[in-house]
Formats: structure tokens, C-alpha cells, sequence
């Protein structure tokens, strides 16, 4: 094979190219390359380096150690769980339930874990659950259910991440049919192991309806509201309103918000197609509990219902197309 090139052609149509030249030429070319190599690899290697040096930063970051004890508050997780709707109660008669919510003088909502019933409207149906971070480090958690028959929607991942003092909430909803069924929602620590709250679910089948209001749809709503732990009634009308997350809300626009636990309160609303999701008829009402974190707390500008607990009676009026 000839593997002869132009550079030592001997040819007429090649004029000849000094051998002394040439001889230069090969080791300049060479020791540059390999300068340029080097330099490539040296870099390469800064990078790789650098890189290796986040990355391990940043797990050892991930999987650090926490010490418990600012996870607790008088030997408890500082998270708890709750149903947004009226039906709970002390889970295995651990403990009382408070006489006034409101008048507490703790970081808590409540004294322990709950049991709460979720009364459904067929495949499909929705149900809000909050969780309240009474401490002073923020949380991230990690949610399950031990059920097959529920799933949770919001927030997709599964992952709740909760400032100090403050609630957030998440969506689940019912993917079988079920007459009747109890499951434990857990809300565990992500990086802890055995940091785990609890609380206990009884689902029980109603009345069936064709649709079930989810987060982002729209609707006319008549409610009613009282401070839960004096009965007093504060307000009654008929609103629309976005379910879940109001969009008008995340691009600046206050006066078409409400209060964060009045949006999520409308998740699970139903509604038959030939009845009142066209304002025909009547459907279920929802009757939601409010602790302040998701109402009014710290609002001296919204007395009385400042720091109280809210119950809401919410009434689907008509979906908006």
C-alpha cells in the first residue's frame, strides 16, 4: 500500500520539498500537538476535578447528619397531619380534644395524632390534607399512603417543602371504586429515618356524582364562614374562585385571591353534568376546618377572624367552562 504523501513527492506535478525542511517540520508539528494534548488534558482533568469536588460537597450536604433535636418539640415531631374537613378526631382516644382550638398556648394545631373520615363521591374524587411545621427549621417530607386505591396528585412528586411556622397542603385522590376503606397517610422526614407522622383515614362511600372539582378548575361557590370555637358567624356569599392554586394569584393580581385554605377547600366539590355543575339542582357541601397558618394568622386587619380557626360551609354553585 502507498502510503507516500505530497510532502516527499518526487513527482513532476509535485515540485520537491527540501529534506531539511521537512526533517524540521515533523518534531515542531509533533511537540506542538503534543503541548496542545497536555494543555487539553490538564484542563480536562482541572474540570473533572472541580466537578468531582461540587458533586461530593453536595451529597455530603444531602445525607449530613441532623440532630433530632431540632426536629422536636417536648419529645414530638414538629409536623402534623390533618384532613381539611370537619371529621376528625383523636386518633385510638390518645387524647382530648381541645375545648377552644384558638386559645392553645402551643406551637401545635392539635394535642396528637388524628383519625378523620373522608366521605367520597365516586372514582375520581378529591380530598385535602394539610400539613402544619410548628418548629423552627424547614422541613422537607416525604409523603405515602398505604393504600391502592388512593393516590396523591399534588405536589407530583410526592415531596413537601415547609418553612418554619408555617402550612402546606397536598392533594390526594380516589383512582377505585370503595365502599369502605382504611389507610394510613404518612409524612416522613426525607433524610431521617423513623421520623415519621401519622394519620388515619376512614373512606366511605356516598352518593355517587359525575364530576369532581380538581386543582386549576374553575367555579361559582356560595359559602358561609364562623370563627369555629364561638360559633360566630362572619360572612356569607357566593364567589367565583379557582380550586387549589389560583394562577391570578402567581402573576400579581391580590384582589382576585382569597385565602389559601378557602382555594384548596373547594378540591373534591362535586357536581353531576345534568344538575349543578350547570346550576341546576343541588349538590353536596363540604364543611371545612381552617387553622390560621391557612386562614388569617397575623392579621390584626382582619379581625375578628385574626388567628382563629375558620369553618366554612362550601357549596357548588356551577362549574365555569
Amino acid at each position: 500500500m502507498d502510503v507516500s504523501g505530497p510532502w516527499i513527492s518526487d513527482e513532476p506535478e509535485d515540485p520537491p520539498v527540501p529534506l531539511g525542511l521537512n526533517e524540521m517540520t515533523i518534531p515542531r508539528a509533533a511537540i506542538l500537538a503534543s503541548l496542545g494534548t497536555i494543555a487539553v488534558l490538564l484542563l480536562s482533568t482541572i474540570w473533572v476535578g472541580w466537578g468531582a469536588y461540587v458533586f461530593l460537597g453536595q451529597l455530603d450536604g444531602a445525607f449530613s447528619t441532623i440532630d433530632e433535636s431540632t426536629l422536636q418539640d417536648d419529645g414530638r415531631w414538629t409536623w402534623e397531619v390533618m384532613l381539611l374537613y370537619d371529621t376528625c378526631e383523636p386518633r385510638d382516644d390518645e387524647w382530648a380534644w381541645p375545648e377552644n382550638l384558638s386559645a392553645q398556648d402551643e406551637p401545635f394545631w392539635l394535642p396528637g395524632q388524628l383519625s378523620c373520615e373522608w366521605r367520597h363521591q365516586g372514582v375520581n374524587d378529591r380530598a385535602v390534607i394539610a400539613v402544619n411545621n410548628a418548629g423552627n427549621t424547614s422541613l422537607s417530607l416525604k409523603l405515602s399512603i398505604d393504600s391502592e386505591s388512593v393516590s396523591i396528585t399534588h405536589p407530583s412528586s410526592g415531596i413537601l417543602e415547609i418553612e418554619p411556622d408555617t402550612a402546606e397542603v397536598f392533594a390526594i385522590r380516589l383512582d377505585t371504586a370503595v365502599e369502605e376503606e382504611t389507610f394510613v397517610v404518612s409524612v416522613a422526614h426525607a433524610t431521617v429515618e423513623g421520623a415519621v407522622v401519622e394519620m388515619e383515614v376512614n373512606l366511605l362511600s356516598d352518593t355517587d356524582r359525575d364530576s369532581h372539582i380538581a386543582p386549576g378548575n374553575r367555579l361559582n361557590v356560595h359559602y358561609q364562614v364562623w370563627i369555629y370555637d364561638t360559633n360566630e358567624n362572619l360572612d356569607e356569599g357566593d364567589l367565583p374562585a379557582t380550586a387549589g392554586e389560583d394562577p391570578m394569584c402567581e402573576a400579581g393580581a391580590p384582589s382576585a385571591c382569597y385565602i389559601k385554605g378557602f382555594h384548596w377547600g373547594l378540591v373534591g366539590l362535586d357536581c353531576d353534568i345534568i344538575g349543578n355543575c350547570i346550576g341546576l339542582g343541588s349538590g353536596p357541601t363540604h364543611t371545612v376546618l381552617l387553622p390560621p397558618e391557612l386562614a388569617y394568622k397575623d392579621r390584626p386587619d382582619r379581625e375578628p377572624a385574626n388567628n382563629q380557626w375558620l369553618l366554612f360551609e362550601l357549596h357548588l354553585n356551577n362549574r365555569i367552562p
